[in-house]
């Protein structure tokens, strides 16, 4: 059924699509709201400022939470893409699908609670065993391998956002058709310059959608972040202490905005990109009418 048949049908299906996505992404515009009142949360009158996002560089915990935070979305987007890029190639390559995506996914059926203290469990258990085997050979440099810290939590990150990279590039990967890396191959290309000039330029938009997406992760993660990061604190593990505790200030809404205005920006950039691109590859690949010669 051609959807642009009827009109109407055309437009109530962007409405609803639109009404699905202001529904979700009303939380974070009441935020956004919040973050421009000078009177703050709960204030009987609103009165538009931005002064609140010139003070956010000022509040040192906030500045120092997000540095920490930054620096294990880094680490975590370094580690997690080139692993979850090679699950998908090994995943196009084997015949056993199934079992590869059920490992990959699996991290996902189990509640980030249960995980996250699991987690927690075994690195208290490891870090003792270490602990032991050092006493008994009588060195101390094994006795925090395994302490929590920032490797403990960038540990949880990856296993956290490995299946949303995974699956993100997988999908993009379902339009590359692995013919051209053999032809590349038959050609006398090495199998990095076979993928680095014939398959990534096709998947780079996965690529980059799942760092992005990764990043996003990072920053929203807030379970297993809290009980493994060890003895600092990250910029979620900060916004749910002061609402449990004293409140969010106003720098905290300000900031929690900022984060999602650079969140949108660089999700909707990346859309807008890809989809200019393609509609530039569908131009150029529609075939070009030949001239008539035939005489009249």
């Amino acid at each position: 059924m051609d959807d642009y048949a009827n009109i109407w049908l055309h437009r109530t299906k962007w409405a609803y699509l639109l009404l699905v996505v202001a529904t979700l992404m009303s939380p974070v515009f009441y935020v956004m709201y919040i973050s421009f009142n000078e009177n703050g949360f709960g204030a009987a009158q609103y009165v538009f400022t931005t002064r609140w996002y010139g003070l956010i560089f000022a509040d040192a915990q906030l500045m120092n939470a997000l540095r920490w935070t930054l620096m294990l979305a880094a680490m975590t987007t370094v580690l997690t893409i080139p692993m979850a890029l090679m699950a998908a190639k090994f995943y196009k390559a084997t015949r056993a699908k199934v079992p590869v995506v059920f490992l990959m996914l699996a991290p996902l059926f189990v509640a980030p609670d249960i995980l996250s203290a699991a987690l927690l469990v075994f690195f208290k258990n490891v870090n003792f065993t270490f602990q032991w085997l050092g006493a008994l050979a009588g060195v101390s440099f094994m006795d925090g391998w395994f302490r929590l810290s920032f490797s403990t939590a960038l540990i949880g990150l990856v296993i956290y956002t490995i299946p949303y990279a995974f699956v993100v590039i997988l999908i993009t990967m379902g339009r590359y058709n692995k013919e051209q890396t053999e032809a590349a191959r038959a050609c006398g290309a090495s199998g990095w310059r076979a993928f680095w000039d014939i398959e990534f330029p096709q998947i780079r938009a996965g690529v980059f959608s799942a760092s992005a997406f990764t990043v996003i992760l990072c920053f929203n993660e807030y379970t297993r972040t809290s009980l493994l990061k060890g003895g600092f604190d990250t910029f979620t593990t900060v916004l749910v202490s002061q609402m449990l505790n004293s409140g969010m200030s106003e720098q905290s809404y300000a900031m929690s905005s900022f984060v999602s205005f650079v969140a949108i920006a660089l999700i909707g950039g990346i859309i807008v990109v890809t989809l200019m691109r393609s509609e530039v590859a569908a131009r150029k690949a529609q075939p070009v009418a030949e001239p008539n010669t035939a005489p009249a």
